[in-house]
């Protein structure tokens, strides 16, 4: 399948938009594709360098909130140079875990810009784990101080183990890795993890301590407003990066500013387009996201022993350059089911 982009007349993905079946790739096929954290690090990344101009409304996201617990969330965007429109559909029951069941589970539709019309349907939840922890990475090599060997993970439930994965493959240096969890079970699951990866890995039962203790401290805690958080800021150690994969539930709010030098999300734009968003622990002004980053827009970290937090909700685009990644390489390897139209 061609990876060109698109001139607006016509798409890589125009012919298979005009045909009678639509490419369905289950779970199964998505894993099976084997997709490294370095290909979809630099297929998001290249999604972002090459992205002119945003669409009209990109990045919008729209949620229905159930309970405390439960939610639904759609989240789209779509782009001229990569020749697709994506939407993912999102469910998110805090409960799940009593079920066996993951608290989360996505479905993404992939249409030709061109034409309009779908091209595939895909599992979402797979590419939902690992896109969100490549942009930890994408921030990770920009933002972490060079020779960063510790890493702390508070949460250790499924984002824990993909951003380890992701973290390992950005932070050359990387010796040690701490866990926190509230369950012991989890934290060291994610140590024994970190140990076959060939990191000296341990548990420690304070929070505050393994900040303290972590080059990069990365947040995963659970998507309940009602958890309570856990780390003061000025426990960061200077040129420490923290990471809130869980938008920075885990901080407290107060002392933030006072405590940290510098504050980056993954789309400025989109955040200002979907007014903002209340959850992330920092309301304030952002010094920069991944595109200035990546362009060289914003030099990122300037000195080393600057404290920086990563914040960000999760940007479409890097659903969409995840997405088209599966579907070529899907194509390519003969995987998923064309369905009737």
């Amino acid at each position: 399948m061609p990876d060109s982009g698109t001139s607006g007349t016509t798409s890589p993905w125009s012919a298979q938009a005009r045909g009678d079946g639509l490419l369905y790739l289950s779970s199964a096929d998505i894993e099976s594709l084997n997709l490294s954290p370095t290909a979809l690090r630099r297929a998001i990344a290249a999604a972002i360098r090459q992205r002119s101009a945003p669409a009209r409304g990109g990045g919008m996201k729209t949620r229905v909130q159930l309970d405390e617990g439960r939610f639904f969330m759609s989240m789209s965007d779509a782009d001229d140079g990569l020749g697709l429109g994506v939407t993912k559909w999102i469910g998110y029951s805090a409960d799940n875990a009593r079920r066996d069941l993951p608290a989360i589970s996505a479905q993404i539709i992939v249409n030709d810009a061109v034409t309009g019309r779908a091209v595939a349907i895909m599992d979402g939840s797979w590419i939902t784990t690992h896109r969100t922890a490549a942009l930890s990475a994408l921030a990770a090599e920009a933002l972490a101080r060079p020779g960063a060997s510790s890493l702390g993970v508070l949460g250790c439930g499924v984002q824990a183990h993909s951003n380890l994965a992701a973290l390992a493959d950005v932070l050359p240096c990387l010796r040690r890795v701490h866990a926190f969890s509230r369950s012991t079970d989890s934290a060291e699951a994610l140590a024994q993890r970190a140990r076959g990866m060939g990191f000296e890995a341990e548990v420690i039962q304070d929070p505050e301590a393994l900040a303290a203790a972590s080059d990069v401290v990365v947040s995963c805690l659970p998507s309940i407003d009602s958890i309570p958080p856990i780390v003061r800021p000025q426990v960061l150690r200077p040129g420490a990066l923290a990471i809130g994969v869980d938008l920075g539930r885990a901080w407290h709010r107060d002392g933030l500013t006072d405590h940290l030098d510098g504050f980056f999300t993954d789309d400025i734009a989109a955040l200002e387009r979907n007014g903002g968003n209340p959850a992330l622990a920092h309301q304030g002004r952002y010094d920069g996201d991944l595109a200035a980053l990546l362009t060289g827009t914003h030099p990122g970290r300037v000195d080393d022993a600057q404290r920086l937090m990563f914040l960000f909700p999760g940007m479409p685009l890097a659903d969409l350059a995840v997405a088209r990644l599966a579907m070529t390489e899907a194509t390519e390897k003969g995987l998923g089911t064309l369905l009737p139209r």
